[in-house]
Order: C-alpha cells, then sequence, then structure tokens
C-alpha cells in the first residue's frame, strides 16, 4: 500500500461537495431517528455499507475516466500497490465513520436511559466496521470493470437480478434458486454477523469463511482486470 495514496484519496473524497451533502445525511438520518425514537435502540444503524458506498463509488473508474490514472500510474506505484491503497483507504473512512456513528447513536441513548449493554454497542461497530471494508472491496473490484460511476450501474443491475431471483425463487418454490440469490447479496453485501459471539459465545466460521473470501476475491480480481488494462499516456499529457 502507498500511504501518499491513501491521503490523497482520502483528500478527494472529503472536497467533493456532493459526495459529503450525500455522507452527512447518511450519517445523520440514522441518529435523528434514534434521538426521536430510543425504543427502536440501535437497529437504524443497520451496518456501514451505505456510507461506505457513498465514498467507494467511482474509487478507480472516475480515475480511468478523467485520465488521472494515467498520471498516477507514470509515478513509481504498481498498479496492485494503486488498488490495494485505494480500497484501504475508502474502507478505513467508511469503518471509522459507521464506528463512530453507532459510538455517538449509543451515548445519545445512554442519556435517554435506553442504551443497550456496551458489549452490544461494540458488537455493532465491529460488524459495521467489517461492513464497510467488504463493501469497498466489491465496489473497487465493478469500479475496474466500468469507468466513471459504472460500478453503480453494475451493483444496481446485480441487486435487481438478486431480487428478482428471489422473487421467482419464492414463486415457483424453487431453494435453489433462493439459495443463489442469497448467495448473491453475501457477494454484494458481505459482512460478518458478530450478535452470535456477543449474545452465546458461538463463532460464525462459515460467515468468516465467506467474507475473508469474497474480500479476497473482489481485490484479486481487481488487481488482475487493472493489470490487463490498456492505457494510453500520451493522451493524458
Amino acid at each position: 500500500m502507498n500511504e501518499a495514496l491513501i491521503l490523497a484519496t482520502m483528500r478527494q473524497r472529503v472536497t467533493s461537495p456532493v459526495r459529503m451533502v450525500l455522507l452527512a445525511s447518511m450519517f445523520f438520518m440514522p441518529l435523528l431517528f434514534v434521538c426521536f425514537a430510543p425504543g427502536v435502540g440501535l437497529e437504524p444503524l443497520s451496518n456501514g455499507y451505505g456510507l461506505t458506498l457513498i465514498l467507494a463509488a467511482g474509487i478507480i473508474g472516475q480515475d480511468v475516466s478523467s485520465g488521472v490514472l494515467q498520471l498516477v500510474l507514470a509515478r513509481p506505484v504498481t498498479r496492485r500497490e494503486y488498488v490495494v491503497s485505494r480500497w484501504l483507504s475508502v474502507s478505513l473512512m467508511g469503518g471509522l465513520l459507521a464506528s463512530a456513528q453507532v459510538l455517538i447513536a449509543w451515548l445519545l441513548l445512554l442519556a435517554r436511559h435506553a442504551a443497550p449493554g456496551p458489549a452490544e454497542a461494540f458488537s455493532r461497530m465491529g460488524a459495521n466496521a467489517l461492513s464497510a471494508f467488504g463493501g469497498a472491496a466489491v465496489i473497487t473490484l465493478f469500479s475496474t470493470l466500468l469507468a466513471g460511476f459504472g460500478d453503480l450501474a453494475i451493483l444496481l443491475l446485480a441487486s435487481f437480478v438478486m431480487v428478482g431471483l428471489y422473487g421467482i425463487g419464492e414463486l415457483v418454490h424453487q431453494d435453489w434458486v433462493t439459495r443463489f440469490a442469497a448467495e448473491l447479496g453475501g457477494f454484494l453485501v458481505p459482512e460478518i454477523p458478530l450478535d452470535p459471539i456477543q449474545r452465546a459465545g458461538d463463532i460464525p466460521w462459515v460467515a468468516i469463511v465467506s467474507y475473508l473470501s469474497t474480500v479476497t476475491l473482489c481485490l484479486a480480481l481487481a488487481i488482475v482486470v487493472m493489470n490487463r488494462k490498456e492505457f494510453s499516456y500520451a493522451s493524458s499529457s
């Protein structure tokens, strides 16, 4: 990974007005809901995927369409280093924001004497942070496939396919179709539920292996796609 590239990516994200408006809305709306309806607990803060999606959209595709990527790769930066650094930058931002969101919500509930135990809060923070890292890996892969914000188009199409397959499976009573739709959903939104560990000490090994496999596969494929891309450096000068 490249520290300078990570910091530059973070700076690029926070200097986008539209992105910051969307991020603020995604961050504060659940907190307002918790504040005015404390009985729901931490449920509105389901995962860090939404926050990460706003940060990660176009993470590589924007550089491709603008010609910035050619300039970056003209420097002593490998394509693998570029992919991993871009993924890590938005993962860290999304994970920190998702964790901070849960912490603020828990403090609000604590002030209203409706807070769950600290263990549940830390469990939710950890799960949301993991969701951020996993979601960023998926978007990073999609972003290598299409320029601009094509990653959102791929994600939207895959989501429609998932919902459609699930509906078909329920309609025709074919369990394998619904299972396939569930697997596709798990790929699009990789996460590890930490509630079983917090409540009963049960380690969800299947979910852990699935999560790690998805993140590793997405990053490996993203690196492969980037290594196979050909860029015209003359056009960016």
